[in-house]
């Protein structure tokens, strides 16, 4: 099989993947309000929204709706940095920490059935090729 129709079958594959139902909702809630909680529990406890949103690839007009809704939900606090009064920076609350813990839950559910497909080994070399491609190989 050449290189082209190598990449283009890892293409239509990936795209039929990413297109599965529950990849979409996985997918829609990385850059949405999962997306900012599981950020601000894994990454940073407390962080402003500037880098909220460029780490999360989010436009800012986005990133101000998404910590809105959070910030209603109890879910998240809003704060002037100490430092610098221009700067909000944003921190989770427990509840926002039960909330993600909840979503992994869910999403841990949701690919069990894949998991019973490939298997214990195929599910592992899988993580590890992903790894390989994103360039997050744990040594």
């Amino acid at each position: 099989m050449s290189a082209v129709s190598q990449g283009e079958e890892l293409y239509n594959l990936l795209a039929e993947l990413i297109n599965q139902k529950i990849n979409r909702t996985v997918l829609d809630s990385i850059r949405g309000e999962y997306g900012v909680l599981r950020h601000l529990l894994d990454v940073e406890d407390k962080i402003s929204a500037g880098m909220l949103t460029e780490r999360l690839h989010v436009v800012p007009g986005r990133m101000t709706d998404i910590l809105n809704s959070l910030e209603k939900k109890g879910l998240i606090k809003r704060y002037r940095d100490e430092e610098d009064k221009r700067r909000v920076n944003v921190r989770i609350t427990d509840a926002g920490k039960r909330e993600v813990k909840e979503k992994r839950k869910y999403i841990s559910k949701e690919y069990q059935g894949m998991f019973q497909i490939l298997g214990e080994e195929n599910t592992k070399e899988l993580i590890r090729l992903l790894r390989i491609v994103l360039g997050t190989v744990k040594k």
